[in-house]
């Protein structure tokens, strides 16, 4: 066991700057107890079937926080990177394996399924780690969104008076009013992306949007919505087609953003000639609504994370990952994809050459309770 922790304190020594001020024991963070856990596993009769299963991730899941969950967490405070984390398991794994070997003559089944069983062991914790790991640091992450979104609320609040209070002053000349007519429209769709921002940080920190349900019409939303956009598109031809009852139990804000969200996303990448299509109807348990526009066809691998924001953003090229690029982030669809879920719906895409992009979204009624 010395032998061991001396070779994991050493090579922690090398990781990290900030690791100059640790002593001893932070150096060797839950090694130990790591290692007595693995031990402990080692000596525990194990068949064919709980092998594959430890293989697959599928072992047996423990209620309090592991050794290998607890050391993420104090590596993470402690300002060592997901790499250097991931290293230190890659080397403890080299120093067992090596005085292992140092240790033994020959090599019998036995030993070989040891060896087996200890590598299992290891990336198990290896995984429990990265695991906690990664939750904190997005975690960390989406609260600091929240904060950022939380706070530029106020200053982008005293813009907007102030340019409304601009626009009531009958002093100003014309050019004024029209500078003051900016300001008040680019900070409300700044406001627009913030709230985007914080429903985006919000539903990552919690159990998703939340949402107040009551008795509403559907009919009411679809009308208002797409008024809005035509008239903000005039250019653009809106469609609408509903058949059935209109009636559900739904919050009424966050699905006429959902809504909103998916049109102006048809606006956006449809074709500037043909009619974004809009079919709703009301059947006995659920509302359907389905949206389509013609346009370029999405692949299938960009269907796969088309509500992903974040993954959509990796696999971009490198060039249109700059922030100079003018593709957005794509957040209102992530949010869409929240509220219906939120209110225990389905939504889904289908896109063709021949029948364009469709999303479709089907609703119960009334949400289901979950507490229940």
């Amino acid at each position: 066991m010395e032998d061991i922790l001396q070779e994991w304190e050493d090579f922690a020594k090398t990781m990290n700057s900030t690791v100059h001020g640790m002593n001893s024991r932070e150096l060797r963070d839950h090694a130990e107890a790591m290692l007595r856990v693995i031990a402990k596993d080692l000596e525990t009769a194990q068949n064919k079937q709980a092998s594959i299963d430890k293989s697959q991730g599928l072992a047996p899941e423990v209620n309090a926080d592991t050794a290998a969950e607890i050391h993420a967490a104090d590596r993470l405070a402690s300002g060592f990177t997901i790499e250097q984390l991931m290293a230190e398991y890659r080397a403890l794994r080299a120093s067992v394996l090596r005085l292992w070997k140092e240790r033994i003559e020959t090599i019998s089944s036995c030993e070989i399924e040891d060896m087996v069983r200890f590598n299992e062991a290891i990336d198990q914790a290896l995984t429990e780690s990265i695991a906690r790991y990664s939750a904190m640091f997005r975690e960390s992450q989406n609260l600091f969104l929240a904060i950022l979104g939380h706070d530029v609320r106020s200053p982008l609040g005293a813009i907007s008076m102030g340019a409304q209070v601009l626009l009531r002053d009958d002093t100003l000349s014309a050019k004024s009013l029209k500078v003051a007519s900016r300001i008040l429209n680019s900070t409300g769709r700044v406001t627009e992306i913030v709230s985007d921002l914080l429903d985006f940080a919000t539903s990552h920190l919690g159990d998703g949007i939340p949402v107040s349900p009551a008795a509403m019409n559907f009919a009411k939303v679809c009308d208002a919505v797409i008024e809005e956009a035509r008239a903000f598109h005039p250019d653009r031809m809106i469609e609408l087609a509903s058949t059935g009852d209109m009636h559900a139990v739904w919050d009424s804000a966050r699905i006429s953003q959902a809504f909103s969200n998916l049109l102006a996303n048809a606006i956006q990448h449809g074709s500037q000639t043909d009619p974004i299509s809009i079919a709703v109807s009301g059947e006995k348990e659920d509302i359907v609504w389905t949206i389509r526009n013609t346009g370029e066809v999405i692949t299938a691998a960009n269907r796969r994370t088309i509500f992903d924001p974040a993954k959509r953003f990796a696999l971009r090229p490198a060039s249109e990952r700059s922030l100079g690029h003018p593709q957005n982030l794509g957040l209102g669809l992530y949010i869409t994809r929240d509220i219906v879920s939120a209110h225990g719906g389905h939504i889904s895409i289908t896109s063709t050459k021949e029948e364009g992009t469709t999303f479709t979204v089907r609703l119960p009624r009334k949400m289901h309770d979950k507490s229940a």
